[in-house]
Protein backbone atom coordinates (compact mmCIF):
# COMPACT_ATOMS: atom_id res chain seq x y z
CA UNK A 1 0.00 0.00 0.00
CA UNK A 2 3.19 2.30 0.80
CA UNK A 3 4.59 2.00 -2.73
CA UNK A 4 1.28 2.54 -4.19
CA UNK A 5 0.83 5.78 -2.21
CA UNK A 6 4.51 6.69 -3.08
CA UNK A 7 3.85 6.17 -6.58
CA UNK A 8 0.83 8.35 -6.36
CA UNK A 9 2.68 10.77 -4.75
CA UNK A 10 4.90 10.96 -7.12
CA UNK A 11 2.65 11.41 -10.36
CA UNK A 12 0.64 14.19 -8.67
CA UNK A 13 3.50 15.99 -7.65
CA UNK A 14 2.37 16.31 -4.09
CA UNK A 15 4.47 18.15 -1.63
CA UNK A 16 6.68 16.21 0.65
CA UNK A 17 4.68 17.63 3.95
CA UNK A 18 1.91 15.29 2.94
CA UNK A 19 3.45 11.99 2.43
CA UNK A 20 6.44 12.01 4.67
CA UNK A 21 5.00 14.61 7.66
CA UNK A 22 7.70 17.20 6.90
CA UNK A 23 7.53 19.99 9.44
CA UNK A 24 6.03 23.34 7.16
CA UNK A 25 6.90 26.74 8.54
CA UNK A 26 5.62 29.97 7.35
CA UNK A 27 6.38 33.40 8.04
CA UNK A 28 4.25 36.13 7.83
CA UNK A 29 6.06 39.36 9.10
CA UNK A 30 2.94 41.90 8.64
CA UNK A 31 1.03 40.40 10.43
CA UNK A 32 3.96 39.02 13.20
CA UNK A 33 2.80 35.53 13.05
CA UNK A 34 4.58 32.44 12.53
CA UNK A 35 1.87 28.68 11.38
CA UNK A 36 3.69 25.01 11.78
CA UNK A 37 2.27 22.35 10.15
CA UNK A 38 2.98 18.80 10.63
CA UNK A 39 4.08 19.65 14.53
CA UNK A 40 4.16 16.17 16.79
CA UNK A 41 3.92 18.17 19.83
CA UNK A 42 5.03 21.30 22.26
CA UNK A 43 7.82 20.93 24.13
CA UNK A 44 8.06 24.43 25.68
CA UNK A 45 5.56 27.56 25.80
CA UNK A 46 6.72 30.75 27.38
CA UNK A 47 5.77 34.26 26.37
CA UNK A 48 9.76 34.58 25.36
CA UNK A 49 10.35 31.06 23.65
CA UNK A 50 8.02 28.47 21.87
CA UNK A 51 9.58 25.17 21.13
CA UNK A 52 7.78 22.60 18.92
CA UNK A 53 8.82 19.25 18.07
CA UNK A 54 8.25 17.46 14.76
CA UNK A 55 9.26 14.51 12.66
CA UNK A 56 12.59 16.09 11.76
CA UNK A 57 13.49 17.82 14.94
CA UNK A 58 12.28 21.26 16.75
CA UNK A 59 11.48 24.52 16.00
CA UNK A 60 12.28 27.35 18.28
CA UNK A 61 11.08 30.55 18.63
CA UNK A 62 12.26 33.22 20.19
CA UNK A 63 10.68 36.73 21.15
CA UNK A 64 8.70 38.73 23.34
CA UNK A 65 4.81 38.32 24.10
CA UNK A 66 4.52 35.11 21.87
CA UNK A 67 0.97 33.44 22.36
CA UNK A 68 -0.51 30.47 20.47
CA UNK A 69 -3.10 31.96 18.27
CA UNK A 70 -4.75 28.85 16.66
CA UNK A 71 -3.60 25.38 18.04
CA UNK A 72 -4.88 22.20 16.26
CA UNK A 73 -3.90 18.53 15.79
CA UNK A 74 -1.16 19.19 12.99
CA UNK A 75 -1.01 23.06 12.79
CA UNK A 76 -0.14 26.17 15.25
CA UNK A 77 0.40 29.95 14.97
CA UNK A 78 2.11 31.89 16.82
CA UNK A 79 1.71 35.50 17.09
CA UNK A 80 3.97 37.86 18.86
CA UNK A 81 7.13 39.91 17.68
CA UNK A 82 9.44 37.39 17.02
CA UNK A 83 13.34 37.96 17.07
CA UNK A 84 14.75 34.40 16.03
CA UNK A 85 13.74 31.36 14.55
CA UNK A 86 16.18 27.82 14.63
CA UNK A 87 15.65 24.42 13.14
CA UNK A 88 17.60 21.74 14.75
CA UNK A 89 17.60 18.31 13.45
CA UNK A 90 16.99 14.57 14.89
CA UNK A 91 20.94 14.33 14.01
Amino acid sequence: MLKLWQALHKKLELPSELLEREPKVAFYPRQKRVVIDNLSRIVKYESGEVVVSTASGNVVLTGRNLRLNVLLPDSLEVVGELHKLEVSGNG
